[in-house]
């Protein structure tokens, strides 16, 4: 089993790493879930670059040749799901969704329904609504976006570094696989991202 050090950084010969404090933004109480992601960038460095000017992020990174790096504190809060996250049980349930206050704001113009939707979420706890970034790690496959539905496959040497990661933090964070989620299915992003992922 893996172990973490005080700054939140897992101690393994397999994980490199290369944090960002620019990237980090507040303490992470308590790890719920896991997000995967795609950067929209063509290279390990590419990101670093980004990281490096601060902002958004994401706690590891794993390149296409599958070097895993942790890029921000497991203990800290990065900004990587989105403003606003979708009504999981629109989502998942569809038709059958009992939150009668949530098909109510479907109802509303495009933009006041996406920022209705996320206030109404928010008032729920995780696991009857998607992860927020208070509680979520966030992982990025290196990977650019083709157009506005795609990505770059994402190559078999990342699935099986996002695999072995995922069979770790499972461990170190209680979590299960229904605690993973797509970028695309949180938060209203292109739905190709990390289409490819798997796990």
């Amino acid at each position: 089993m893996l172990t973490i050090d005080t700054n939140g950084i897992i101690v393994d010969k397999r994980i490199q790493s290369k944090r960002y404090p620019a990237i980090e933004h507040g303490k992470l109480a308590q790890v719920r879930a896991v997000i995967v992601h795609q950067t929209d960038a063509p290279t390990e460095q590419a990101t670093f670059n980004g990281y490096g000017k601060g902002g958004n992020g994401a706690h590891f990174l794993i390149g296409k040749g599958g070097s895993i790096y942790q890029t921000a504190s497991v203990h800290a809060v990065c900004f990587h799901v989105g403003r606003n996250i979708k009504s999981k049980c629109l989502e998942v349930s569809k038709g059958a969704c009992a939150d009668l206050a949530a098909v109510k704001l479907l109802t509303l113009k495009w933009s006041a329904q996406v920022s209705a939707i996320d206030a109404h979420e928010r008032t729920k706890a995780y696991p009857a609504r998607y992860p927020v970034n208070l509680e979520a790690l966030g992982i990025e496959l290196v990977g650019k976006s083709i157009d506005a539905k795609s990505y770059e496959a994402v190559t078999a040497a990342q699935n099986t570094s996002l695999s072995w990661l995922l069979g770790e933090l499972y461990t170190l964070f209680s979590l299960g696989k229904a605690d993973v989620y797509r970028h695309p299915e949180v938060s209203y992003k292109n739905p190709g991202e990390a289409a490819g992922a798997t796990w």
